[in-house]
């Protein structure tokens, strides 16, 4: 299972792949992941208009696609990627974006290759099938969140649908299941309880946080760094918990969430912290 290939605490998680280096959730982001050191990535699924699953982040594609410009989308503003069918959103451009905003400054300062920048016009929203693909390929542990469905309250059936493409990729030892949506955590645990869990948590912490994921068959908490302390970090990963923080891209406090007993740090900057690991 996928602890088994990540024993010990202090592991790189890059955030919708090397999204610092690369446009995120992109097969390059996901390269550039593995390349640059990360032990396990973090990417979303989303389900298109016509029941796909492809791996995005945002409810509709203004940020990261070139939707906007092209002619035939305009009237379907602001573009909800569940209105759009996966050969549709398949024809858009997902990394010119990237190299024209230059969004972490990574381009400015000479830290994105050439062949890389090359290489992100034209990039496309992958589907989980080739994200589950890329991810067994290459023995890269990856954490599949599943994005909230919020059109679609109450509707648990995108987390079977995920489960059938884990296994069809035989995928299963290599995935860490997260999610917002805590209805769909409880639905995978019943459907596959050998597939581990995380609960992602923003705001405020639940109650009983030790009871509560255990009433979910979750073994890893994923809260914002937010609202993390190192002496809470240090009582649930005592208690056995799997503590891995998002988003985290300052690198001392990154250091001093690992120290304190985190499982994995969730950042955008996986080169950097992979650099500060190595040079301890």
């Amino acid at each position: 299972m996928f602890f088994d290939h990540l024993q010990g605490a202090g592991y790189v998680c890059a955030h919708r792949g090397a999204r610092a280096r690369a446009p995120e959730n992109t097969m390059l982001a996901a390269e550039l992941g593995l390349l640059l050191g990360a032990d396990f990535w973090e990417m979303d699924v989303q389900r298109t208009a016509d029941g796909e699953l492809v791996v995005f982040h945002d409810d509709d594609l203004g940020r990261t696609t070139d939707v906007s410009a092209r002619p035939e989308f305009c009237e379907r503003a602001p573009w909800p990627i569940r209105l759009f069918t996966l050969k549709e959103l398949r024809s858009l451009d997902a990394g010119t974006w990237f190299a024209e905003a230059d969004p972490y400054g990574t381009i400015a300062r000479g830290e994105v290759r050439p062949a890389d920048l090359g290489r992100m016009r034209g990039q496309r929203i992958p589907t989980l099938e080739k994200a589950l693909a890329f991810t067994r390929r290459n023995d890269f542990p990856m954490n599949l969140e599943i994005k909230d469905l919020e059109y679609a309250p109450g509707d648990l059936s995108i987390v079977s649908q995920v489960l059938r493409q884990i296994r069809e990729a035989k995928a299963e030892d290599l995935i860490l299941v997260s999610s917002f949506n805590h209805d769909y955590l409880a639905e995978m645990h019943r459907l596959a309880p050998e597939i581990p869990l995380a609960a992602l948590v923003e705001g405020d912490h639940p109650e009983n946080i030790e009871q509560y994921l255990a009433d979910l068959g979750a073994v890893g908490y994923h809260p914002d760094e937010a609202i993390l302390d190192e002496d809470l970090v240090r009582r649930l990963s005592g208690a056995g918990i799997f503590v891995s923080p998002y988003t985290v891209n300052d690198m001392d406090r990154a250091l001093s969430l690992i120290d304190a007993g985190c499982f994995g740090i969730i950042t955008d900057f996986t080169h950097t912290l992979r650099g500060r690991l190595d040079a301890r």
